[in-house]
């Protein structure tokens, strides 16, 4: 499959992940994994789609819209006339959705950006269920000797409790440009926590939302420690998240 052709099929991927187990587009998912420069596009584009939705979700039309559509429909069949208010707030409408795109544009390659987009091509590894590993194995020592193997970042500290777990592996991952490493843990209820780990100067000093967020239907946390960023993120239950993070 070439980037284009994947572009194509992602173009119509839902940006709150609701796609991520339709077969349609798992061969594109899997595309932008393997290649930065398409990971890269994939994960501004979801992140302007976010961006679209939460701004045109804020527009609301006025109240008496609805029903002068209806009366003037109800008046007759041969023309609509609506009230020159509601005409007047139709247009300002319009017009507001205009400037919300080109600022929508403008922010979409802005560094302020650049956390939701890394946090978007994060979230994209993890869409199609269990994320690809380079190295399977249940103990976090040898991840992160992987992962020193592959000049790939590591935390320069977890929690003691989560190093008791078991993991599943490690991956090391290139996005756009920067290296990225992905250590999975295994949880007592099964779900896995995923600590995705990246020099945080490659993100322009981000400002972080302390404690647990919720995006896409993940529970996410951001921690700066050492000049890493530390980003967990897990679908398991926020009451077990806590004595892990």
């Amino acid at each position: 499959m070439t980037n284009e052709r994947a572009k194509l099929l992602l173009s119509a991927y839902r940006h709150n992940g609701a796609d991520a187990q339709d077969p349609f587009f798992h061969e594109a998912l899997e595309q932008a994994t393997r290649d930065p420069e398409l990971a890269s596009w994939f994960s501004k584009q979801r992140g302007f789609d976010a961006l679209i939705v939460e701004k045109l979700n804020s527009i609301q039309p006025p109240p008496s819209l609805q029903s002068a559509i209806l009366d003037s429909i109800r008046s007759g069949p041969s023309r609509i006339r609506l009230p020159f208010g509601s005409i007047l707030a139709m247009a300002a409408i319009l017009v507001l959705s205009g400037i919300l795109l080109s600022l929508m544009f403008r922010q979409s390659d802005s560094d302020s950006r650049s956390l939701a987009q890394y946090q978007n091509a994060a979230l994209a590894v993890l869409s199609g269920g269990a994320p690809r590993l380079d190295l399977m194995t249940s103990d976090f020592s040898r991840t992160q000797e992987y992962l020193l193997e592959r000049a790939a970042p590591r935390a320069p500290a977890v929690p003691a409790s989560l190093q008791e777990l078991q993991t599943a592996g490690c991956r090391a991952i290139n996005w756009n440009g920067k290296m990225v490493s992905l250590t999975c843990f295994r949880l007592p209820s099964g779900e896995l926590l995923h600590l995705f780990v990246i020099d945080a100067k490659s993100l322009n000093e981000p400002a972080l939302r302390p404690g647990i967020q919720e995006i896409n239907g993940w529970h996410v946390e951001c921690r700066r420690v050492n000049g890493m960023l530390l980003m967990f993120v897990s679908k398991a239950p926020m009451s077990e998240l806590t004595r892990y993070i």
